[in-house]
């Protein structure tokens, strides 16, 4: 259903931030194939890390500009799950969510969308932002996961500039620095995520065979590609027609997974840009919430379902046609988010 656009009083202190003084724990998943001694597998790549202590610190969801003047971005290709989403004037956005791995400089990070309304309580993640319009701040700082808000705006230090770029085009975090600060305020607790994911390194029965995925969004410059890659049994990413890398790593970011998954799209009163309404500049509420079509593409073929989530508090489980849940390949995902009208090809 609909979210109920009220206008709330909303008081925000600033608050200082001092040096970090807890390190979290190291970043660095295991070999595939291999398993630690403790057996700690991590909850969304469902591969084993080498330590356990990794996966008692909080998820981080990282908000991240996807405009062509800032790709190729930094640190994508450490993240779990990186999540694409309409925004207002046609163009893409991201939420990278980072837990068994860390990045040294993820960006740039730019600021909150409706969307996010809802990714922070489905991983039970930290909100990691640069700022908000009005109205999505007010619901952000009234949210269930208000106590999770790191907006730049008011933790300054948490955050860098690359003076070499142009504002606000130049705003980065390193990681480590995100989970010392959650670390301080009490948040770095081990993840109860909201999520249905099962892993299976074996593709399950059935499926289409699919090579190549390509997904329209609307302006040119953002639509994607992924192509299959049976050797490296990885799906490769392309945007806007080049090569989509990871500026720190220089590799082309790829996906063990892509999910497309299918929500209403609803543009709300909300203007994102602006004080009058011209119509593209209005906030996007993606309805995650309900059930809707789905395709989970793993190891070169299309497993078609649907997603089910039908509380707010209920996990995110992508089912088959029978009801059963899809096992992801162990690795890293990627989440396509597309409306109901957009056709998505896959050959």
């Amino acid at each position: 259903m609909r979210r109920l656009w009220g206008v709330a009083r909303v008081l925000m202190g600033v608050v200082v931030l001092l040096t970090g003084l807890l390190s979290p724990a190291a970043a660095s998943p295991a070999p595939a194939g291999t398993t630690p001694a403790d057996g700690a597998v991590a909850p969304f790549t469902g591969l084993p890390v080498r330590d356990s202590k990794i996966l008692t610190r909080r998820p981080l969801a990282i908000k991240v500009a996807n405009t062509v003047n800032v790709r190729p971005q930094g640190g994508l290709s450490k993240a779990d799950v990186v999540i694409e989403h309409r925004v207002e004037y046609n163009l893409t956005r991201m939420t990278a969510i980072f837990h068994s791995q860390g990045a040294e400089r993820v960006g740039s990070i730019r600021s909150a969308r409706l969307p996010d309304m809802e990714w922070p309580v489905i991983f039970d993640a930290v909100l990691c932002f640069s700022g908000a319009s009005t109205e999505v701040r007010k619901m952000l700082y009234e949210s269930d996961f208000k106590e999770r808000l790191l907006e730049q705006a008011l933790n300054g230090p948490a955050y860098f500039r690359d003076p070499k770029r142009a504002v606000p085009h130049n705003l980065y975090a390193s990681t480590t620095t995100l989970w010392n600060v959650a670390q301080k305020r009490g948040w770095n607790k081990a993840p109860e995520p909201k999520l249905g994911w099962t892993f299976d390194a074996a593709a399950p029965a059935g499926g289409s065979a699919a090579s190549n995925l390509k997904i329209p969004y609307p302006t040119r410059s953002d639509r994607v590609e992924w192509r299959y890659d049976s050797k490296a049994g990885r799906w490769l990413r392309w945007q806007g027609g080049a090569i989509h890398k990871d500026a720190g790593t220089n590799t082309q970011l790829s996906a063990a997974n892509v999910v497309v998954l299918t929500a209403v799209h609803v543009a709300t009163p909300i203007l994102e840009h602006g004080t009058v309404d011209v119509g593209i500049n209005r906030s996007i509420e993606i309805q995650v919430w309900g059930e809707g079509a789905l395709t989970v593409y793993r190891d070169g073929k299309a497993y078609p379902g649907k997603w089910v989530r039908p509380e707010r508090q209920s996990p995110l489980t992508f089912l088959d046609a029978n009801g059963q849940v899809i096992p992801l390949k162990p690795g890293n995902t990627w989440m396509q988010l597309v409306p109901p009208d957009m056709t998505v090809t896959a050959q």
